[in-house]
């Protein structure tokens, strides 16, 4: 995948994530947005948010860890 293929995908991946909690936020307002059904759904979008944003983040080819005593 090219640079800008990549950038494209991830824009895409931060998208998705955003509309996720919209709706999620949009359930939540909703008259019944507190029963457990309506939770749930809450819940699980906001997962899903999480985890579109999760692979959207650049990966870190060579981590560099420090080890101080």
């Amino acid at each position: 995948m090219t640079d800008r293929e990549l950038t494209a995908y991830r824009a895409g991946l931060k998208h998705a994530a955003d509309l996720a909690l919209i709706a999620a936020l949009e359930l939540e307002l909703r008259d019944d947005g507190g029963k457990l059904r309506q939770r749930a759904a809450i819940e699980a979008l906001r997962g899903l948010a999480e985890g579109l944003k999760a692979e959207a983040r650049p990966v870190v080819e060579n981590p560099t860890v420090e080890i101080t005593e």
